[in-house]
């Protein structure tokens, strides 16, 4: 059995400063005690015997005037016992040297306890001598040096040489202290008390709630720097607060592995099906140079998804990626492109006959619905062994394919290329003529006001004309940029809508506008043209779309700035898709932002969209900005829209563009 660890005694915060502040005062009334003896011991030491010094010089200087005077030992005696009186119990006592026995003769008393006392000896030898007896009194002896006015009356010594020596005497208590001294001792205890104390309060706030606090944001950025959520931080502390900040940061971080995971996984993997999608499949497809890449169309599952409706036609999808996993689990990995279409990322090129045997076995499965029977056929493109564009081309392959009525088709590159070549040029053509012959039309889709539920809005889109046949922009447009045709097919839009819209008032209307035909000088000198010449600004709307390129600031600011001298409104078109940025709509002159269809399409049945659209439009609003919904295809979403409170709505449920206004 594991061994229980014993219980970590937790404290708080507070408890602990109280704790910490309490054994500091007690640890400072110790020091302050003990500095005090240390101090006494101190003045006794220094100060007493500097205090002796002065005392005995006093002395001294009082018995060298008297002497000068021609005093004799019987008055030095008395001058003495009158000195005694200077302090309390303070004794004075004189020995003469050798030298000066020689003139003025020999005092036995003294000469016996000068040959008995070790420290008047060395007093006659010079040096100062200073004793701390065991009484605690004070004793010290002053060897009284021969001076220039000395030689006078002692012949027979030199300026330096011991005439004798002051022994004086004095209790403790008689101590003299200047007040400097004792300013400067407690100026020293001052701070060195204080060092000590923040010291060891500086020493435990470091170790108990510092260091565990470094100690965490050190983990935190490690976690966040690695990315790795499942790693957990400890620790070593028993501060009540800090091991809940522990725990707290330690759920979140569980919390947000969680929610981590689910994105991943709904960024990789199809929600429908759960198989990997199209962005893994192009991460897959990065990690080698060369692949084989199979494309699996389902036939006409538009036609299934109207007669039966989409939910009919998600079971299929369902069903069918069942099917497909277990069929070709030895073939490579299966994956869920957009729409109808399947993927299979080949481990090895696959022998002709095996598609063929896939193709029946998907043909003869019975997909069941309320007692009917649902039979699905598909198309098969592949490409193998390709280094690069392997989904394009295996893409164009299985359209091709659906094109010649063909189950299966092998890429081969000058399939492509004709296929490619020939519609550049048809199309080049195309838009040629109806440039010449103003065949770029306007069609005009409405935008209803969600609260008025009336038409006052519309967006022009443009539409090629051909031979009565309309055409719309994925058809031509990326064409006309190729062939240098896409700035003169801008400003015929431009010339036809405001044309059209000239008389109709109370109307407002919008025109696409990206970076391209921003920076192109004659296409915003058309539209300026238009505005001055028809006066209809107020009731004009530009829409820009925001892409990579709508970086550059300054040259998106001017062109919003001289539009707004014609009180023209400015909309941010497929605001939440890929390249939506927050922080030019504070620094921008922006009145609405239209909400990417890619959000709107699925709102009713995506948690994720509706969060995200609700969330847009509120900050809109905060903004003081108006939203418009673009693609809304049912009154499911219409109902939802209106109660988030988006402004307007705009999509084929309100209404089809066509080629004039309601």
């Amino acid at each position: 059995m594991t061994p229980k660890k014993s219980p970590v005694h937790m404290i708080s915060n507070r408890n602990l400063i109280l704790k910490i502040t309490l054994f500091i005062l007690m640890t400072s009334i110790i020091f302050i005690l003990l500095s005090s003896v240390l101090l006494k011991h101190k003045a006794l030491d220094d100060l007493a015997e500097d205090d002796a010094l002065k005392t005995s010089e006093l002395i001294f200087e009082t018995m060298n005037t008297r002497m000068q005077e021609g005093w004799a030992k019987d008055d030095l005696t008395k001058i003495i016992n009158r000195l005694e009186f200077i302090r309390e119990d303070l004794k004075v006592k004189s020995y003469r040297s050798p030298k000066v026995e020689e003139i003025l003769g020999v005092h036995q008393a003294d000469k016996l306890i000068v040959e008995n006392d070790l420290l008047i000896q060395k007093a006659m030898a010079g040096e100062k001598q200073f004793q701390i007896q065991e009484d605690g009194s004070i004793r010290y002896l002053y060897p009284m040096k021969v001076s220039a006015e000395c030689i006078t009356c002692h012949y027979n010594t030199q300026i330096g040489d011991v005439n004798g020596v002051l022994d004086i005497s004095y209790p403790p208590s008689q101590i003299k202290i200047s007040l400097d001294s004792m300013t400067f001792y407690f100026i020293i205890f001052f701070i060195i008390t204080m060092l000590i104390f923040f010291y060891i309060f500086f020493l435990i706030i470091d170790i108990k709630m510092v260091k565990p606090i470094v100690t965490l944001t050190k983990q935190i950025s490690e976690v966040s720097n690695g990315k790795d959520f499942n790693k957990e931080v400890f620790l070593k502390t028993n501060i009540s607060e800090m091991k809940l900040l522990q725990v707290s940061f330690n759920k979140l971080l569980k919390t947000i592995n969680k929610y981590y995971n689910q994105l991943l996984h709904s960024i990789y993997f199809h929600k429908l099906t759960a198989l990997p999608n199209i962005i893994k499949l192009e991460q897959d497809l990065a990690k080698q140079s060369i692949n084989s890449l199979v494309i699996i169309n389902i036939d006409d599952f538009k036609t299934i998804n109207y007669f039966y409706g989409t939910k009919v036609g998600d079971e299929i999808i369902k069903k069918l990626a069942k099917l497909l996993l277990q069929a070709t689990s030895n073939a490579g990995v299966l994956y869920k492109l957009h729409g109808d279409e399947f993927a299979i990322l080949l481990d090895k090129n696959i022998e002709y006959d095996y598609w063929e045997k896939l193709i029946d076995e998907v043909k003869r499965y019975k997909f069941l619905y309320d007692e009917s029977t649902i039979r699905v056929t598909i198309s098969i493109g592949i490409a193998y062994d390709e280094e690069e564009k392997i989904i394009d081309k295996v893409t164009a392959t299985v359209r091709q394919a659906i094109n010649e009525n063909k189950s299966i088709k092998v890429f081969d590159e000058s399939l492509l290329l004709e296929d490619v070549h020939t519609s550049h040029i048809q199309w080049t053509k195309n838009i040629e003529v109806a440039l010449e012959n103003n065949q770029i039309v306007p069609f005009f889709q409405p935008i209803k006001d969600a609260k008025t539920d009336e038409i006052i809005k519309y967006e022009t889109l443009a539409r090629l004309e051909k031979n009565g046949e309309i055409f719309t922009p994925d058809m031509f447009i990326d064409i006309s940029k190729k062939s240098k045709q896409y700035d003169e097919f801008t400003r015929a839009m431009i010339r036809n809508s405001f044309e059209y819209f000239q008389d109709k008032e109370n109307i407002s209307f919008s025109i696409n506008f990206s970076i391209d035909d921003i920076q192109n000088h004659k296409t915003t000198e058309v539209l300026f043209e238009y505005l001055d010449k028809f006066d209809i600004g107020d009731r004009f709307i530009v829409e820009l779309l925001e892409t990579e390129e709508f970086e550059d600031f300054d040259i998106i600011n001017n062109f919003i700035q001289k539009l707004k001298t014609y009180k023209v409104k400015i909309a941010i078109d497929d605001f939440g898709s890929g390249y939506s940025n927050f922080a030019y709509i504070g620094n921008l002159q922006i009145d609405f932002l239209k909400l990417d269809s890619s959000l709107i399409e699925n709102i009713h049945t995506n948690t994720d969209s509706y969060k995200v659209v609700k969330n847009i439009n509120s900050f809109a609003h905060d903004m003081g900005l108006e939203t418009i919904a673009e693609k809304v295809h049912c009154e499911e979403i219409e109902v939802l829209l209106k109660k988030l409170g988006v402004d307007y709505l705009q999509g084929y449920h309100i209404g089809k563009p066509k080629d004039s206004i309601l």
